[in-house]
């Protein structure tokens, strides 16, 4: 399924929208770009919880949401998209994402993907935004992304740190860049801190995950400057955010998935 092509706003999409169409470089044309388009984001928890709501309110024509996971009581301290627990995180964001905006249209996938059904699901949509809070998936979705030539919002996010670059977009050289662009291999799961181990403020995920929604959004409607060959990283305990430069790396012949 796709979105509907937009025929012009209507009186009432121009007054819900109005403040993004008076944001310089965006106006009506931006909008109507936005109700056009489509994201698939891949994951419902913590960056899930702030992007997913900025993308509906902003009026993103149609958002598939995919998760397998259940909401637990221990994701309540970061995970403020769910009110219910046991109940899958995909169908429980789609619920809140269409009772926020019902112009948008959402797709649920109430699954874990896999690297064959990252990529045939990436091609549907206009960008493709990681969420999830793994490496092994991130490595995943970003070879599945590279695979199709889709475009890619990728972050990360644990303790107080964050990171997020934009990925499958000509960088200045022409280049599109992915995540073994930042970092070559898969590191080895005891050679990075995880959530489990050091915790997460909630607060500072939801910063993360709002830059992914806005940087969605500037892709979509088609104005600002993207982190295309840029890391945004944000040291929230010290209040300090930083932008490292990225280019193409030598790359090793790999195996899918």
């Amino acid at each position: 399924m796709v979105a509907v092509p937009v025929m012009g706003l209507s009186t009432a999409q121009r007054e819900r929208y109005l403040r993004n169409i008076d944001v310089v470089g965006f106006g009506t044309d931006g909008q109507e770009r936005l109700l056009d388009s489509s994201v698939l984001v891949i994951g419902a928890g913590g960056l899930g919880s702030a992007a997913l709501p900025y993308l509906a309110a902003a009026g993103v024509g149609r958002i598939g949401v995919v998760d397998g996971d259940a909401v637990e009581l221990k994701n309540m301290q970061r995970q403020v998209l769910h009110t219910e627990l046991g109940r899958n995180k995909a169908e429980s964001a789609a619920q809140r994402l269409r009772a926020l905006n019902p112009d948008v249209h959402v797709d649920v996938f109430p699954e874990f993907l896999t690297y064959e059904r990252a990529c045939e699901l990436f091609v549907d949509y206009d960008l493709v935004m990681d969420c999830c809070d793994t490496f092994g998936a991130k490595f995943m979705l970003s070879d599945a992304a590279e695979a199709v030539g889709a475009r890619l919002i990728w972050a990360s996010a644990v303790g107080m740190q964050g990171q997020c670059s934009v990925f499958g977009v000509p960088d200045e050289h022409g280049e599109r860049l992915y995540l073994r662009d930042l970092i070559p291999t898969e590191p080895d799961p005891d050679d990075y801190p995880k959530a489990t181990e050091i915790g997460v403020l909630g607060a500072m995920v939801g910063q993360i995950g709002a830059l992914e929604a806005t940087e969605a959004i500037k892709l979509l409607a088609g104005f600002g400057e993207p982190l295309v060959g840029r890391v945004m990283v944000l040291d929230a305990l010290r209040g300090r955010w930083d932008v490292l430069s990225l280019r193409k790396a030598p790359r090793q012949t790999r195996s899918a998935g």
